[in-house]
């Protein structure tokens, strides 16, 4: 209980933040609506009771104005103010949401890359992203909901009190099997959606499969549509059944708990009626008791509602605040300033590293020294580590043991974002951005703006020479997902992609398969000139196509995450080893 009481004031103190101004309003309004419907009732005695002594003693109804006046007047502010409140609730829920969103984007974005490996983290961030964006708030709104229900509930209780006790006791009592039935089934629900995560996710990809963009030339050349729509069905439904056995158990015993309330209410008419018939009581008194009588009911079910919801947003909130509260363990140990370029070198040393979950090591004991402005070729078979050396070299990933060392001193005491800032990659998996081509080649520094700087990484990258032909050149959105845009080819894509990565102009230029989808003619133009786009760059070029590799300074052979050999062209064909092996293979076919 401490904890969720920790859960709800920092829920709480989230949507003060956001909005204090819109929340203070909200909760105002709320204390004023708890007044009037006491009011109203009072009111309506009146008029009745008046209308009553006026017809016995034949006057007009102008005799009763005032009442009939007052009771309109407070009836407008009660149904004004519940208008108000609607206008100001949105209007906080938009800013709160607005809020939630901006603290998730800080920390998804933040989040190491390591995460991304572990199926849990998914589930964390899947509960996160549907609960964060509206539980706090709702825990206000309830919480704003018990006030002002309890406030009418007194009030109104009092009333009743004030004609006979009975009717009160019998008031609370018709709403117990209510209020222990929501708290009930708050925890198997709660169990049942934590349970279900990967299942709902399991369905989320499946829709996907069947509604995205990328899978959807092969699910049409493979005819897989109604296998992926069976395994979306069976995935959903599987889900969506056993929570629909729990509700339905849940609604049987809520209609016997109607039962309940439904004989309150007759024994309070039979009483009241009984009354009114022997004269103890006016019309007036009666219309005011019964309806206050049904008054009451509907506060004790939203009080009791808003005391199970308060319950059941405390159970999902855990989440939320378990994935903002997710510590970053990419982080500056010993800050130091980082320098402005690279001076001397990089030195990888007896680098190991593992994924979550695997104990296989992807990187096994890896040493080796990047010099400044070398141009140095990693090869290897799929899966022998390339690729992740280089995540842990711009470190977006931290490696198990070793380092390494930036001029001398270890990357881990220089501030993570400013480190990345000295690397330009372009990634096997580069992102398409649905925005103009201009913007997709600024998205490699968008903190800066250049037009001439654009149009040479433009030109160097081979991109220049379809984007010209683009109806708004730089400026024609492109992909496919809004309206007036133009597609790419995979090729096109990847000039792009390059096109970023040397707009960014850091010192250190990281290439993993930059030409695997360009045309001959395109790759022969960028790496007849590769030393032009490399110049004054330290660079790393991942590739599978050793004709591209031979323009290196240095050439390391990594095999099942370990360095097997290392040197030029020559001296790796002299030695007749792996690299010997792969450059003949490949070779061989193009001879044939």
């Amino acid at each position: 209980m401490k904890q969720r009481y920790n859960l709800l004031i920092k829920s709480l103190k989230l949507v003060w933040d956001s909005a204090p101004g819109w929340a203070t309003a909200n909760s105002l309004i709320s204390v004023i609506r708890s007044f009037l419907p006491l009011l109203l009732l009072l009111l309506l005695k009146n008029v009745i009771d008046e209308i009553t002594t006026t017809a016995s003693a034949g006057g007009s109804v102008s005799n009763i104005m005032m009442p009939l006046l007052l009771l309109a007047i407070v009836w407008f502010l009660d149904e004004g103010f519940a208008d108000a409140g609607n206008y100001v609730r949105k209007k906080q829920s938009v800013k709160f949401e607005d809020y939630m969103y901006g603290l998730l984007h800080e920390k998804a974005v933040k989040a190491d890359l390591i995460n991304f490996e572990n199926p849990e983290y998914y589930d964390n961030l899947s509960r996160a992203s549907h609960d964060a964006p509206w539980r706090p708030n709702n825990i206000l709104n309830n919480l704003i909901s018990i006030l002002r229900s309890l406030i009418s509930l007194l009030l109104i209780t009092g009333l009743i009190i004030s004609f006979n006790w009975l009717p009160a006791a019998l008031l609370v009592f018709a709403n117990i099997p209510g209020i222990w039935l929501r708290l009930h089934y708050a925890d198997i629900l709660f169990d049942f959606r934590r349970k279900k995560t990967p299942e709902a996710r399991k369905a989320a990809y499946f829709n996907w499969l069947l509604t995205g963009d990328k899978p959807s030339r092969e699910i049409r050349l493979f005819g897989l549509g109604n296998y992926f729509r069976e395994l979306f069905r069976r995935s959903f439904l599987k889900q969506k059944e056993e929570e629909l056995e729990i509700i339905r158990k849940r609604t049987f015993i809520e209609i016997l708990s109607d039962v309940f309330k439904a004989s309150a209410i007759f024994i309070m008419i039979f009483y009241i009626a009984d009354q009114a018939i022997e004269g103890s009581v006016s019309l007036g008194s009666m219309a005011m008791f019964l309806l206050a009588f049904r008054q009451g009911m509907i506060y004790m079910k939203e009080l009791f509602g808003s005391l199970s919801g308060l319950y059941e947003d405390s159970l999902f909130i855990g989440d939320t605040f378990a994935f903002l509260d997710l510590k970053e363990t990419i982080v500056a140990k010993d800050k130091i300033l980082l320098p402005e370029t690279l001076k001397e070198s990089i030195t990888v040393e007896n680098l190991s590293f593992s994924y979550p979950g695997n104990e296989k090591k992807i990187i096994d004991n890896v040493s080796f020294t990047l010099n400044k402005d070398e141009v140095v070729a990693i090869v290897g078979h799929n899966g022998a580590g390339k690729s992740t050396l280089v995540r842990l070299i711009s470190r977006l990933y931290d490696p198990d043991s070793g380092s390494v060392k930036f001029d001398g001193i270890d990357i881990k005491r220089f501030e993570p974002d400013e480190y990345r800032k000295l690397f330009s990659i372009i990634f096997q998996d580069f992102m398409l951005y649905n925005l103009t081509a201009g913007d997709n080649i600024k998205m490699g520094r968008i903190d800066h703006n250049s037009n001439d700087r654009m149009i040479d990484s433009a030109r160097k990258s081979g991109a220049m020479r379809f984007i010209e032909e683009l109806p708004g050149g730089f400026e024609t959105s492109i992909g496919n997902l809004f309206d007036e845009s133009r597609e790419l080819s995979w090729g096109e894509w990847q000039k792009i992609a390059l096109a970023r990565a040397l707009y960014r102009d850091s010192p250190i230029l990281i290439l993993d398969e930059p030409a695997s989808a360009l045309d001959s003619d395109t790759e022969y133009e960028i790496f007849s000139h590769f030393r032009e786009i490399v110049k004054n760059r330290t660079t790393i070029l991942i590739s599978h196509r050793f004709t591209n590799v031979t323009l290196a300074d240095r050439i390391i052979v990594m095999d099942h995450g370990r360095i097997a050999e290392t040197g030029d062209h020559d001296e790796l064909m002299a030695r007749k080893g792996l690299y010997y092996s792969m450059y003949n293979k490949q070779s061989s076919r193009f001879e044939k």
